[in-house]
C-alpha cells in the first residue's frame, strides 16, 4: 500500500510539473530542436572544428537526426558546412554571422524560465535535480 501511494505522489508531482510552466518556452521561429542544435553549435564551438557527430553526442540524439536539422539550418542561412580536406566522409559546422546573431537574440529570454527555476532552487537542488534527471534519462523512455 505504501508503495502505491509513493507511486501516486510521484504521478501527481510529475503532472503538475508538466502543467507549471517551468520548462515553458518563449516563442520563436524555430522548433526547440532546432534551437538546441543552434546552441549546441555556438556553446561548444570554442574555436574548434564541431563535427556533425559532437552534436549528436552531445544532444544524446541519432546522427540522422542531427543531419536532418542541420541540413535545415543550412538552408534558413544559420549554419554553414565544411567537408574535411583531409576525410571527404567528416562534415564540420558552424553558425553562420546570421546563425550567431539568431542565438545572442534570443537565448535569454529562452533560458529565462530555467533561470527562474536555479534562482528557486539554488545551486545544490539544482545539482540534485540535474543528477536525478540525468539518472532518468539513463533508463530511457519509460
Amino acid at each position: 500500500m505504501k508503495e502505491l501511494r509513493t507511486l501516486q505522489k510521484l504521478d501527481r508531482s510529475l503532472q503538475s510539473f508538466r502543467r507549471s510552466g517551468v520548462y515553458k518556452r518563449a516563442k520563436t521561429s524555430l522548433s526547440d530542436a532546432d534551437i538546441m542544435v543552434l546552441f549546441c553549435i555556438a556553446f561548444c564551438d570554442m574555436n574548434q572544428k564541431i563535427k556533425l557527430s559532437d552534436v549528436a553526442k552531445t544532444l544524446r540524439v541519432t546522427l540522422p537526426a542531427v543531419t536532418h536539422k542541420v541540413n535545415d539550418l543550412v538552408d534558413k542561412k544559420y549554419v554553414e558546412k565544411e567537408t574535411s580536406a583531409k576525410d571527404l566522409r567528416v562534415t564540420y559546422i558552424r553558425l553562420t554571422n546570421e546563425g550567431k546573431a539568431y542565438v545572442e537574440s534570443i537565448k535569454d529570454e529562452y533560458y529565462k524560465p530555467l533561470k527562474d527555476l536555479v534562482k528557486h532552487l539554488g545551486e545544490e537542488d539544482t545539482q540534485a535535480l540535474l543528477r536525478i534527471l540525468d539518472k532518468i534519462n539513463q533508463l530511457g523512455k519509460i
